[in-house]
């Protein structure tokens, strides 16, 4: 039995797996996984629509068997959606090793990856939607009532296009904006750096903090900071971040936070530690408390 600090044994453990190409290959395979699962949940919503289509663009006593199997649509949500769970649990874990970072993912993260999953299920399912009895109208084969589609029909028949391609779309643009945020990041880091070699750090009291949620391992937390500047000037700035419940601060609690002393009042250049942690990457850019 080992009686090591199990903070120093956690950073052994991150240092072990950082940029390893073990933990890369790792979270290549779970990514792989974290889409395939994502698209059996994309396949299954594909054969949804399809019945849903289907109903709605033939007439009552036209055509309304699907070409995709109700088994597959009644398993593949819940089995999809399990197996998801699982792939992007795994995923998060071993991307996190490989960049040695609790916040964020390196290159992709679950987001993409799932919408990217979706698109593809439901591309592969719109493959195998049966084709409307006719194209604009409803054909009735035993009273001749045909009547003409509207425009509610048109769109459902153009879910074939637009349907993966919204998520497709989706997934694009969330991957542009993890890349901006990437970048917003690393300019943020940059000032931090700055900061903490020639700027002013000081403890800022914790006056607002919401109770810590211990059935979860993560919550949202909006704190309110107290500061005094060089000149003796209070100041109060808010940050809401993504933290674990344990490391949440109590009402009077302090945490490090940095401030260009040159301009105290820019927030843009004040980033408060939520955790106390020292690191660059443990400071959140903060706003006006008011």
């Amino acid at each position: 039995m080992s009686l090591l600090d199990p903070r120093e044994a956690a950073r052994r453990e991150q240092a072990k797996y950082r940029g390893a190409t073990s933990a890369l290959v790792a979270s290549l395979i779970w990514g792989i996984l974290s889409v395939a699962a994502a698209g059996v949940i994309g396949f299954a919503i594909g054969g949804i629509f399809d019945q849903l289509r289907a109903v709605n663009i033939n007439s009552v006593f036209g055509t309304w068997d699907t070409g995709i199997p109700v088994a597959l649509r009644g398993w593949g949500l819940p089995v999809g959606i399990l197996l998801l769970l699982v792939c992007v649990g795994q995923y998060g874990k071993w991307n996190h090793r490989f960049s040695a970072r609790e916040k964020g993912y390196a290159a992709i993260g679950p987001l993409t990856i799932i919408l990217a999953g979706l698109a593809i299920g439901t591309w592969v399912a719109t493959t195998m939607w049966i084709a409307p009895d006719a194209i604009g109208v409803a054909v009735d084969p035993t009273f001749g009532q045909n009547e003409p589609w509207g425009v509610g029909e048109w769109i459902l028949y153009a879910g074939q296009w637009w349907l993966p391609g919204l998520l497709a779309l989706l997934a694009v643009l969330s991957y542009i904006a993890r890349v901006r945020a990437l970048a917003t990041r690393r300019r943020n880091n940059a000032v931090i750096s700055r900061l903490l070699a020639s700027g002013s750090r000081v403890e800022a009291e914790i006056v607002e903090a919401p109770l810590p949620a211990h059935d979860a391992s993560r919550m949202a937390a909006s704190l309110v900071a107290k500061f005094t500047d060089a000149v003796g000037t209070d100041r109060w700035v808010t940050t809401m971040v993504l933290i674990a419940p344990r490391e949440v601060p109590a009402v009077g609690d302090t945490r490090p936070l940095v401030f260009d002393p040159a301009d105290p009042g820019d927030t843009t250049r004040i980033f408060l530690s939520p955790t106390g942690k020292t690191g660059v990457d443990d400071f959140e850019p903060v706003q006006p408390a008011s």
